[in-house]
Order: structure tokens, then sequence, then C-alpha cells
């Protein structure tokens, strides 16, 4: 029972780590098709703008909200200023967007050094069957699935959602319609540098600040985010985030870190390779191929029967 606890927990914390470090990217991509190299380096905006928050003297929820208007002003600035003329421009949005990245980086640790002071960590443990669990990290697991709750609602039930969802799909018919899609793009980039900004303030609380904070998340969130797909982007990241966390958790309990982390890229190369639009593509094709084995099981049945 116990070795059932704590598989449960670190696919949790699995799960997590990968849907919050992704979460901001898959709105970016998602809906509007740019790859944004950058993705890092708004985490560790949110990361240094919640460390100086809290040294500044603000409570630590109120620092983290600091981290976060930091991202997204940065954002919402290099969306006006650079990302807006690379729309429908896959490679110059990743040419762009990496040089961003380095500006960023390189620019935070001429400016403010190799490090901040860390955020404290106000959670304790847990005592579960007599095993110990961070409550950090419980809440890391609530605060990913009410993330997602929370975008399928603005996505599903709000004028935002509709023509964020029309503007991804048809941008010129939403334009037609009389729909902003300049506007809806702006937001969208900065709604994505909030989450980002967000998940590495949050982040920030268990690991050191520094330039170079958000290239430890970069891959993962690329990972997630290609396997998720934009057929849709909130379902998509949901079962990216399951299936990569259920492999990585595997190999790593059976192995090491350093086999979870690999055998989480073969199994995205895997998926990529069978179906390139997309996991939730590769699930209904499954879907498919079972109702068609079932179906010729049944007639295979009904056909011995009938010879009988």
């Amino acid at each position: 029972m116990g070795d059932i606890i704590s598989f449960a927990y670190q696919y949790a914390d699995s799960f997590a780590l990968l849907a919050l470090s992704s979460i901001g990217l898959v709105i970016i991509f998602g809906m509007m098709g740019v790859i944004n190299m950058a993705h890092g380096e708004f985490m560790m905006i949110g990361a240094f703008g919640a460390s100086f928050g809290f040294q500044w003297g603000l409570p630590l929820s109120l620092a983290i909200v600091t981290g976060v208007f930091a991202a997204t002003a940065i954002g919402l600035l290099l969306e006006r200023l650079v990302i807006r003329k690379l729309y429908g421009r896959l490679l110059y949005s990743l040419v762009a967007t990496w040089g961003i990245s380095l500006v960023l980086s390189q620019g935070a640790l001429v400016l403010i050094g190799p490090s901040v002071p860390s955020l404290p960590n106000p959670f304790g443990t847990v005592s579960v069957g007599g095993m110990n669990f961070s409550v950090y990290r419980l809440f890391l697991v609530a605060l990913a699935i009410a993330l997602i709750v929370t975008l399928w609602a603005l996505m599903r039930f709000t004028n935002f959602g509709l023509h964020a969802r029309a503007t991804m799909t048809e941008p010129d018919m939403a334009e037609a319609l009389g729909v902003r899609t300049t506007r809806i793009y702006m937001v969208t980039f900065g709604l994505g540098a909030a989450l980002a900004g967000f998940a590495g303030a949050i982040f920030g609380l268990s690991a050191q600040i520094q330039p170079t904070f958000g290239a430890a998340y970069t891959p993962i969130a690329f990972i997630v985010v290609v396997v998720a797909g934009s057929r849709n982007i909130i379902a998509g990241l949901l079962a990216s985030a399951l299936v990569l966390a259920l492999v990585k958790t595997s190999f790593t309990v059976g192995f090491n870190i350093l086999t979870g982390y690999v055998a989480m890229l073969v199994t995205a190369l895997i998926i990529i390779r069978l179906s390139p639009t997309g996991i939730l593509d590769l699930i209904g094709k499954l879907k498919a191929l079972a109702s068609q084995h079932r179906s010729s099981t049944a007639g295979t049945s009904a056909e011995e029967t009938k010879n009988a």
C-alpha cells in the first residue's frame, strides 16, 4: 500500500511540474502559432519579480502577484514591438524569440547579478500511512488542476474564448465578422506570459532564482506542448501531461530520474511519429482501431455461431 501511495504522489508531482511548466507556452503556441523560445525567460521574470516584491516587504502572496505583473507587462511590450510582426511566420518567430531569450537572460545577469535571494517556502509536510509528503508539492498539483479548469472555462464560456477560438481556426473570417484579431493576439500573448510568470514565481519557492532559472523548464514545456498538439489545446495539455508524467514516474521509480526524462523524451518522439498533430488525434485513432476490432470480433463470433 505504501508503494502505491508513494507512486501516486510522485506521479501527481510530475504531472504538476509538466502542466505548470507548459501552460503558458501552450496558450501562445497552440492559439497563435508562435514558437516562444523566451518562455523560460518569462518564468525567470516572474521569479525575479516575486523575489524583489518579497524583499520590498510585500507578503508572499502579493510578491507572487508582482512577479506575474512583471512578466505580463514585458510580454505585452514585446508583443507590441516584436511579436506582432511575426504572426504566421513560424521560423521567424523562433529566431526572434530565441534572440529575445538571450537578451533577457544576459541582461538579467548584467543588471541584477548571478542570483537573488530565494523565496521562503511556507509549506510543511503531512504524514500519510507513516510517510511524510511535502504540502508544497500537493499544492502544486491542486494549482495545476485549478489552472487547467479555469482556462477551459475561459475558453468555453466567455466571449474572449469564443473570439480566441475563432481567431485560432479562421483568423481572416473572424476579422471579417468584426473580431479584433490583433487585440486577441495581444491579450493571448499577455495571458501566456502571465501564466509563465506565475509558474516561475511558484517554482521560485523551491528553486534558486538566477538568470538561467527558466532554462531547466523550457525543454520540458516544449515536449509537453508538441505532444499536446493544437487541435484542442486544453484537453491536449491535460492528456499530454498525464501520459508523459506516467512514463517519467514509472521509469524514475524503476531506474533513476535521468532514465525517467529520457523515457519521457522517447515517448514524445513516438507519439509525434505516430500522430504529428498531437496526442488527441492518436487517442482518436486508437479508439477507432479498438472499435473496428470489436466489430470484427463480434462479426466473427456471429458467423461462427451461425455456422454451428
